[in-house]
């Protein structure tokens, strides 16, 4: 019973360290979350919806203040609808592949509106808009690839995992959460059209959609749903009544949609070069962004570049790679001036980061994060304060996630054997200018190089000044190679300093170990503590038992004897009286007749009797007879003896007195009485 016990403890002590594990996890995604410094491998994102025609994933990232985006990959087949939905958050959408449409009703608007969308582009949509997209059929079979992020305080919660509110919602849901009879009067119609509408199987957000009748011939299934949510009010219905006048406008709202999209393949990069070339996107070059606090950038390096490091003040960037692979470095702001830097340590293909610190703008240490490398493994924890801040290199892939928090200096470098190309978007804390430190609009230009040479610890300013005046002409640059040796550098430290961060690890292991075998043997040190308690009273409550069960047979024994002496006591009162009555009879007998001799009294009255008794018998025959009278005189004796009267030549009279008064000691007297009186007759009938 008591190993069932322990091994019962020991179960629940192991999972109150698996608890634990988990919510110290979930406590670093937290600090890590707090200032980005995330890679999400595609592998790792969760599936939100999945179909024949298409697919919904999504993965949550933060920016350097904690707020928390999410993101979401549509991908749709040539010929699908993404069926209506209402957003909950600001959202900005990237095409990365195919052509389609978007079709969407702004809150408050009376009117809907069509976006033709294609490769590169971007537009915006506010919380509270309704919107469905439809993907165009095509001979290469392209999908059509969106990707969103979704901005919002509903989002933006304790636990990103679990938000009050997701992004959107399916209008189905809308109509068929109320009741029946509150949809019969709010439509007017017949409770047939509302259990129709109720007890259809719910569809899947993305459907195949191939319509195969004209235009003007089809039934508009949009109008359908408009004249369900808005009924005579539909902007649907206000447009067929206007379909002239909305024919005459068709060409104008085509040129206005196209004011409503950024694409970033058609005009000129902001820098282009054979090394590659970037492009950025605010909220000056898109009407719907004005008000928006979301951006976006695009980079294409060429093989064996580099984008120049370099800084964000005042946004986070938000990056996902669209083709090929390359590395990033990020290097760790918040070491003081004269304590160094580190090289951060990497995973073990050297892909990995290190965690990185976050200072404010004030210098206060806001906190570490983490990384991870393409396959998924740690390259640094998300730490928390008092955890040092450590530079990283780390490795990307198409359809990974990654996300560098501002005041953090970077580098992106592509592999000799192919481009690297990723889109992102950025968090604007305002208007955002990249610093470069290379390159001829470097900051270090701007501060002058004895300031610099001072900076790095220069007692001349010759190294500076050769620094300085390397200029390059371009942020993107050629680094043959330096991806590669950046990689294989990463490896050797992660050979040489990994193994003491192993050794860490290794010792956090033996601690965790080591606590949890203290934690199992106090939990069966309690347990043996706990058994002995138990053994201990139930010893005690059997000797308790015990003694009680010897105590009621002492007093049943006590109560016994008591009883058995006061009968014995009842009996020799008795026995008295009767001898004190007897005594008293004989002597008023012997009183009267006025005395008898020497003998006893009453052995004479008794004598006298008896001679009487023989006498009156004896008339009617023979009185000589030896054999009768010595039966007379053994009955006599018998009857004397029953009576308790005292025979003087008897010898059982002695033994009688010695064995006392009690009925049972009576009993046995009487019955060795008669056996003696009959020897006796034997031994007179022998002698006759």
């Amino acid at each position: 019973m008591a190993t069932a016990r322990w091994l019962v403890l020991s179960l629940l002590v192991s999972a109150a360290w698996a608890s634990a594990a988990a919510a110290a996890h979930e406590k670093k995604w937290k600090a890590g979350a707090a200032v980005g410094g995330q890679v999400v491998e595609k592998e790792r994102r969760r599936v939100v919806a999945e179909g024949e025609a298409g697919t919904v994933t999504a993965t949550d990232v933060a920016d350097a203040a904690g707020t928390v985006y999410r993101l979401q990959f549509i991908t749709m087949d040539p010929g699908a609808l993404f069926l209506p939905v209402q957003l909950h958050a600001d959202a900005v959408f990237y095409v990365h592949s195919g052509r389609g449409k978007v079709t969407y009703i702004q809150e408050g608007g009376s009117e809907t509106s069509s976006l033709e969308v294609q490769r590169g582009d971007v537009y915006n949509l506010e919380q509270g808009s309704i919107l469905y997209i439809q993907s165009y059929p095509n001979a290469t079979r392209e999908r059509l690839r969106i990707y969103a992020i979704f901005t919002s305080n509903a989002i933006n919660s304790d636990d990103p995992s679990h938000p009050t509110s997701e992004a959107y919602s399916s209008v189905s849901n809308l109509l068929r959460g109320f009741d029946v009879k509150i949809l019969r009067q709010g439509f007017g119609v017949s409770a047939e059209v509302v259990e129709a509408i109720r007890s259809a199987k719910s569809p899947q957000s993305i459907i195949t959609y191939n319509p195969d009748q004209k235009k003007e011939e089809k039934s508009n299934w949009t109008e359908e749903i408009f004249d369900a949510l808005w009924g005579d009010e539909s902007p649907l219905n206000k447009k067929k009544k206007k379909k002239d006048k909305h024919k005459k406008k068709k060409d104008k709202k085509d040129d206005k949609s196209k004011s409503e999209t950024f694409n970033f393949y058609s005009g000129k990069p902001d820098v282009k070069n054979c090394f590659g070339w970037s492009k950025t996107m605010t909220n000056k070059d898109l009407q719907n962004l004005r008000g928006s606090n979301i951006g976006m950038f695009m980079v294409n390096l060429t093989t064996g570049s580099m984008m120049g490091p370099h800084w964000n003040p005042k946004a986070t960037e938000i990056a996902i790679v669209t083709h090929g692979s390359g590395i990033v470095q990020v290097v760790c702001p918040s070491t003081a001036s004269g304590a160094g830097g580190d090289r951060g340590h990497h995973d073990e293909g050297g892909r990995g980061g290190g965690d990185h610190g976050h200072h404010d703008e004030g210098g206060r240490r806001v906190g570490d994060h983490g990384h991870h490398d393409a396959g998924g493994r740690r390259g640094g924890d998300h730490g928390q304060e008092g955890v040092e801040c450590k530079n990283s290199v780390f490795r990307v892939k198409e359809g990974d996630v990654f996300v560098v928090p501002r005041f953090h200096p970077m580098a992106q470098l592509s592999f000799n054997n192919g481009s690297f190309v990723f889109v992102g978007f950025s968090t604007h804390m305002g208007q955002n200018n990249p610093q470069f430190l290379a390159g001829e609009h470097s900051v270090l230009q701007v501060i002058g190089k004895e300031i610099v040479a001072l900076a790095l610890g220069q007692k001349n300013t010759t190294a500076v000044e050769k620094l300085l005046s390397a200029k390059s002409g371009s942020t993107i640059m050629a680094c043959v190679s330096c991806a590669e040796e950046l990689e294989r550098k990463a490896e050797q430290e992660e050979q040489e300093g990994g193994k003491g961060e192993r050794e860490r690890e290794q010792e956090e292991e033996e601690e965790r170990e080591r606590k949890q075998r203290e934690e199992e043997e106090r939990a069966r040190r309690e347990e043996e503590e706990r058994a002995r308690r138990e053994e201990k009273e139930r010893k005690k409550r059997e000797e308790e038992e015990q003694r009680r069960r010897e105590e009621e047979e002492r007093q049943r024994r006590e109560e016994k004897e008591r009883k058995q002496r006061e009968e014995e006591e009842a009996a020799r009162r008795e026995q008295e009286e009767e001898e004190e009555r007897r005594r008293r009879e004989e002597e008023e007998g012997g009183g009267g007749q006025g005395g008898g001799g020497g003998d006893d009294p009453r052995e004479e009255e008794e004598r006298r009797r008896r001679e009487e008794e023989e006498g009156g018998g004896g008339q009617g025959g023979r009185g000589d007879d030896p054999r009768e009278e010595e039966e007379r005189r053994g009955r006599r004796e018998e009857e004397e003896g029953g009576r308790g009267g005292r025979g003087g030549d008897d010898p059982w009279e002695e033994e009688e007195g010695d064995w006392g008064g009690s009925s049972r000691y009576r009993a046995a007297t009487t019955n060795l009485k008669k056996r003696y009186h009959r020897g006796r007759k034997g031994a007179v009938f022998q002698s006759a």
